[in-house]
């Protein structure tokens, strides 16, 4: 059976997010799911075509491939290839709240295997936790012990250059099955907690360091600490408040590589407190060596 416009069978337009497809979909599996229409055979068939629409369109890639043409027709027989796909049909659990792997004919099987005997093998739903780890466990790595449902505590262990909101998947750890049917998965999202000294910029790490003036004018060698700890970098003479200078490999790890870069924002600092001598040794020595900082800005009508 080839399946009509699949943005037409759920609803949306094509324009719709995956989320907005996914919400559709939802509704609809639950409109139109069999044990829920006992009476009404139409309900199967309607059923499967939601099912199979919303495979063609459930993400990006999918809705390239079917613009493209190369969509799959779906019959009443077992596809060849499995996809995996995570369904909440009822968010507060329940009879038709569950994950399955594999195709949707698939779990129109599992659903409908023991409908005579009036019941189900079903997967457990699953569940979602998070954790908080520092900037330096998410680069490194670290292991951590992790309180799940019903109290259970397990270690895991976060491997190193793990992302922000990345999840882990502990498997069969999530609720329980109905029947003979396996526990969900249990899904960890880390949370990489702000640091104080350092922001991610993409694969980098920036960093903000003061000097003094002394220390623009002639140059410095000076101590910055990095993910890894302290190390000796010098400045070189003449630098700006905002030069940016580059420690290489002191960043975030790039899958396949190394590590990016940390890069050091110089920031001129003023003394707290600044004498009367101080200050007539600038005045003399600004009319002597005049200059305009703001030259260029004006040049351009800012």
């Amino acid at each position: 059976m080839i399946i009509r416009d699949p943005y037409e069978v759920l609803g949306v337009k094509k324009t719709a997010t995956d989320e907005e497809i996914k919400k559709a979909y939802r509704a609809l599996a639950k409109k139109f799911h069999p044990d829920l229409n006992p009476n009404n055979k139409d309900m199967e068939p309607r059923f499967k075509e939601i099912s199979a629409s919303y495979k063609q369109i459930e993400n990006k890639e999918a809705r390239q491939k079917f613009e493209k043409g190369i969509h799959e027709e779906h019959s009443t027989e077992s596809p060849k290839k499995t996809r995996t796909y995570s369904n909440d049909f009822q968010e507060d659990g329940g009879r038709y709240a569950y994950h399955f792997d594999g195709d949707a004919d698939d779990l129109f099987k599992n659903f409908f295997s023991d409908r005579g005997a009036g019941n189900a093998d079903l997967p457990g739903k699953d569940h979602l936790f998070s954790l908080e780890i520092d900037l330096k466990d998410a680069i490194h790595g670290i292991e951590r012990e992790v309180t799940l449902g019903e109290g259970k505590r397990l270690r895991i262990k976060i491997p190193a250059g793990i992302e922000n909101k990345e999840k882990l998947r502990i498997k069969n750890q999530g609720g329980k099955g109905i029947g003979k049917g396996q526990p969900g998965d249990a899904y960890i999202e880390i949370k990489i907690r702000p640091s104080s000294f350092f922001k991610i910029n993409e694969s980098n790490l920036e960093i903000e360091i003061p000097i003094s003036i002394d220390e623009a004018v002639n140059g410095a060698t000076i101590k910055v600490p990095t993910i890894d700890g302290t190390i000796m970098m010098k400045i070189p003479p003449n630098v700006n408040t905002g030069t940016k200078l580059r420690i290489k490999e002191k960043g975030m790890p790039i899958k396949g590589k190394s590590r990016g870069d940390q890069i050091v924002i110089i920031k001129i600092s003023l003394p707290v407190k600044i004498d009367f001598e101080f200050k007539e040794f600038i005045k003399n020595w600004t009319k002597n060596n005049p200059y305009n900082p703001r030259e260029r800005n004006e040049d351009h009508g800012i």
